[in-house]
Order: C-alpha cells, then sequence, then structure tokens
C-alpha cells in the first residue's frame, strides 16, 4: 500500500477535490481506495495540460501512484523514469524534438482487399468422371504443376486406348516400309547383275539369302529364256555356213531371241514400276499412321492430360488406371474452395477447386466526383494503405487502373491498384484506407513513428524532463508518411523526445507498475 492509499484511508470525512476548473465529491469508506480523478480536456489545453501535467493533487502530500513525487504545477507531476546516463549507449537512447514540416494533405478514401483477379483459377474438369482421389485440402498452399485431384473419366480412358491402337497402327506401317525398301533395293542389285549378262548360276549364288518377294521369280524367269534363246541362236549360227541349217531357221531364233530380250526389258521395267509404288505406298501408309497418332494425342492435350501421361498410355501395363485425369496446380497459390469429394460425380460445368496467389491482392476504392481530377495524376503511382488490423503498419500499392465511367448511383469512379502481400497480412474482403495525394500541403509537428509506443490501447512517448529523469507523455498522432507521424497534440517545439531506445524505458515503466500491484 502506498503513500497516498495511506492518505486517503486516514481520512474519515467528506473529501472535497477540484481538478482543472471543476469538482468532485468523494464519500470515503474505510477500506476502500477512492477513484483518482482523471484530468479534463479542452478544445484548446494549455502546454501543461498537452504535456500531460494537468493533474494536481491539493492536499495530498507523499508520493502518488507512480512512486514519484506530485504536484500540480510541477511537470514532474506525472509518471517519471529513472534511467543513468551511462546506461543511454547501451540501449540506444537517441533524443530530439518534434520537427514542424509541410506535409502533404492527403484524401482518405475507404477501400477494400480484394483478389488478385489476374492471379486467379477457377478449375473446372475437362470431362465428365467420378473423383478418385483429392490430394489437398482448403487452405493449402501448392506450388506449379502440384497433383491436386485424379479424375476416373470413360472418356479419357478410351482416348488413350484409341491412341494406343494408332501407335500400334503406325509401328506396323513403318516395318512394312522398311521391309518394302529393303526388297526394292536388293532387287534393283539383282537387275544391275542381270543386265551386265552375268551367268545364271553366279547370279543364284549371290542373291540366294535376299529378300525380294516374287520379283526374284519373274526377273530370273524372263532372263533364263532370254539366255536359252542366245544360245540358239549362237548355235545356229557356228552351223550356218556348212549347210547343215537353213537360213530361215536361223532367221526364227534371233526372232525369238529378239522377243525373249524385248520380255525381259519389259520385266524390269514393270518390277520398277511396282516397286516405286510399294515404297511410295507404304510411306504414305507411315504418314496416315503419323497423323491419326497425332490426332489422338492432341485430343487429348486439348481435354487437357499432360504430354508425359500421353507419352506413358499402355493399357498392358497400366490397366484401368489408363482412364485416370489428373488435373494440377497452373501456378504457385492456395487453395481458396474446394468444391469435390472422392466418388463424387464432376461435370465439365461445375468448378471443384478454386488456387489464387496471395502474393499480390487488389486494393479497390471508389473516387468521389469532387476528387476525380486527382486521378489524372495517379496512373502508376503509389497509394498508402493502413488497416484497423494492423494499426502501426502502412502499405503501398501502385494503382494500374483509374475508370472511365462513373457510376450513376454512387457518383465515383473505380480505382484499381496492386499491393504486395508476400507476409500475408492483406485478406481479401479486409476494408482499408486509402490515403490519395491531394496536391495540397499543411504545416504539421511531426515525429519518428518509431518514436511512438502504446499500452493498455493509448499511445504515448518518452520526454526527457531533467537529466536523467524521463516522463511519459500521452499523444494524439494524425497521419504518416515516409516514417514521420504527425503529431496532433500532447507535445511541445522544444520537448525532447525519445525517438530510438524507447523500448528500454518503456519496459521500465511496466516493471514498476506489476511491482506496484
Amino acid at each position: 500500500m502506498n503513500t497516498l492509499q495511506h492518505a486517503y484511508r486516514a481520512w474519515p470525512f467528506l473529501l472535497l477535490t477540484a481538478l482543472l476548473g471543476g469538482g468532485a465529491v468523494w464519500w470515503y469508506k474505510p477500506g476502500k481506495l477512492p477513484p483518482i480523478p482523471m484530468a479534463s480536456t479542452t478544445a484548446d489545453p494549455s502546454p501543461s495540460v498537452r504535456a500531460g501535467h494537468g493533474v494536481s493533487g491539493r492536499g495530498v502530500s507523499g508520493r502518488g501512484v507512480s512512486g514519484h513525487g506530485v504536484s500540480g504545477n510541477d511537470p514532474q507531476s506525472a509518471a517519471q523514469i529513472e534511467l543513468p546516463s551511462d546506461l543511454w549507449g547501451p540501449s540506444g537512447i537517441v533524443m530530439e524534438p518534434p520537427k514542424e514540416e509541410l506535409l502533404s494533405v492527403p484524401v482518405n478514401l475507404t477501400g477494400k482487399v480484394s483478389l488478385n483477379e489476374d492471379r486467379i483459377s477457377h478449375i473446372f474438369p475437362m470431362v465428365e468422371g467420378t473423383v478418385d482421389t483429392v490430394s489437398v485440402t482448403l487452405g493449402q498452399k501448392v506450388q506449379a504443376n502440384d497433383l491436386l485431384i485424379v479424375i476416373h473419366s470413360r472418356e479419357i480412358g478410351q482416348a488413350k486406348l484409341d491412341l494406343y491402337q494408332a501407335r500400334l497402327q503406325r509401328e506396323i506401317a513403318i516395318v512394312k516400309r522398311d521391309l518394302q525398301s529393303r526388297i526394292a533395293e536388293n532387287t534393283r542389285r539383282l537387275i544391275d547383275e542381270l543386265r551386265l549378262r552375268r551367268p545364271i548360276q553366279e547370279i543364284e549364288t549371290k542373291f540366294r539369302t535376299l529378300g525380294m518377294g516374287d520379283y526374284r521369280e519373274r526377273l530370273l524367269a524372263s532372263y533364263a529364256g532370254y539366255l536359252k534363246a542366245q544360245a540358239d541362236v549362237s548355235r545356229l549360227e557356228n552351223v550356218q555356213d556348212s549347210g547343215a541349217v537353213s537360213g530361215k531357221l536361223l532367221l526364227t531364233a534371233q526372232s525369238t531371241r529378239d522377243a525373249d530380250l524385248a520380255t525381259f526389258q519389259a520385266r524390269i521395267e514393270q518390277i520398277d514400276y511396282e516397286m516405286q509404288t510399294s515404297i511410295l505406298l507404304a510411306n504414305q501408309n507411315v504418314k496416315e499412321a503419323d497423323t491419326r497418332v497425332a490426332v489422338d494425342a492432341t485430343s487429348l492435350r486439348i481435354l487437357g492430360v499432360d504430354l508425359k501421361d500421353i507419352e506413358s498410355g499402355d493399357p498392358t501395363t497400366q490397366g484401368e488406371a489408363i482412364s485416370h485425369y489428373p488435373i494440377r496446380a497452373p501456378f504457385n497459390g492456395t487453395v481458396i474452395t474446394k468444391d469435390c469429394t472422392v466418388r463424387e460425380q464432376v461435370q465439365p460445368s461445375a468448378s471443384v477447386l478454386t488456387i489464387a496467389d496471395l502474393s499480390t491482392v487488389w486494393i479497390t476504392a471508389d473516387v468521389f466526383e469532387e476528387n476525380v481530377p486527382l486521378l489524372r495524376s495517379l496512373e502508376q503511382q503509389t497509394v498508402s494503405i493502413v488497416n484497423e488490423a494492423w494499426p502501426d503498419k502502412t502499405f503501398s500499392a501502385k494503382v494500374f487502373y483509374t475508370g472511365e465511367i462513373m457510376d450513376e448511383k454512387t457518383r465515383t469512379i473505380a480505382l484499381r491498384a496492386i499491393a504486395d502481400n508476400s507476409d500475408g497480412l492483406l485478406k481479401p474482403g479486409m476494408f482499408v484506407n486509402v490515403a490519395i495525394p491531394s496536391g495540397q500541403s499543411g504545416s504539421a509537428m511531426t515525429i519518428p513513428t518509431d518514436a511512438i509506443q502504446e499500452h493498455e490501447g493509448k499511445k504515448f512517448v518518452f520526454v526527457q524532463i531533467q537529466g536523467t529523469r524521463f516522463v511519459r507523455r500521452e499523444v494524439q498522432t494524425g497521419a504518416k508518411a515516409q516514417g514521420r507521424t504527425v503529431v496532433l497534440r500532447g507535445l511541445g517545439p522544444k520537448d525532447q523526445v525519445v525517438v530510438q531506445g524507447a523500448f528500454v524505458l518503456k519496459s521500465k515503466m511496466l516493471a514498476e507498475l506489476l511491482g506496484e500491484e
């Protein structure tokens, strides 16, 4: 129990106290401490009242509640804190008086935090199906390409099977083309040898193991007929001079030889044409198979299936999983809506998830008609944002849109700005105060924002009153700009305000308050 409480308990009579031009009557009952009268506030307080010294304790001697002397005219009437000067350096104590500055007078608008509409994705499945797995929960942060849900889709399964069959057909077409190319190459080599009039036994030995289809038989048959006719002519020519063979017989043999040669030449040309045609058809079949594969693969890409899943589609290894349709995150973000569960039927017309990138948010505000001229200078400019949830923090947003059409009902024009929200403090749906520069300036007393402390909902600073003694001074603050805050009431121009190291004094103040309780 402190001295002031002892003094109250000792008075068994009516205590009349007049403070700051007003009176208050307290009826004291033994054992109960009467409340301490608070200083009244006037529209234009005197310097002592602004400094927090308007409380006097007439008729009361001893020490006040704070444990320090109380005097109505003494500037030490408020709670004092003693801090030896040798501790100022380690505590980082820095003092300076308030500054009188010309500050731009902003126009304050009521705004709202909303989602960045350029970084929000409402996810709709491209196909009808049943939800097989859900890999995310509401509010979960995801990275780009993370798996969100898997849908069992008959349409996807059939499309992958069609693609698998098209790939098989393409493989067959490629094999046929390659085989036809080898046959044509071997056949051309054979033709080259035949044109050189090689012996048929030598040709048979050389090309016996090479595949040529029926081209071998057709070419060798015509070639053999020509060789036989040529042999008959040679034999008859050798005996013609002896008179054993008539000229007519030799002529017939020569005619037969020429006919067989013509047949052989025609056979070569026919087979060459057939080979070219077969190769052309084989190449065309491969192109058609490639087109079929490309069409089926593109159909799956249109449905949103990843290229990796398309390439790995194989019913022999995947089984029924070939019908799985995975949905992945389009970018880094947060799941803000989730409208699907396992085994639920989904349709392309209904959204299943919403992903939003909350690292940036939009600030929306309505500019009244009288402030429309200010919009000309706001494009790509920065405005200040304040929210009640974070009273000691000022956010900034860059204006990217100032509407061109005025709302006929509200007589306002829309303003949109984008703000960094990497720390997640700005929540979509919050109301904020938006300060836009007006171009008008006014004189104001400012101090560094870091000098302002807060306790039990009241803002105050520490002021040096004498030597190593400091006093807590409640202040009324105004706008903030560039790390400084306007002080509307509570300080004088010559007050030495603790602008750095005030936390040490606040800790000492709180420790003394706890000690008195």
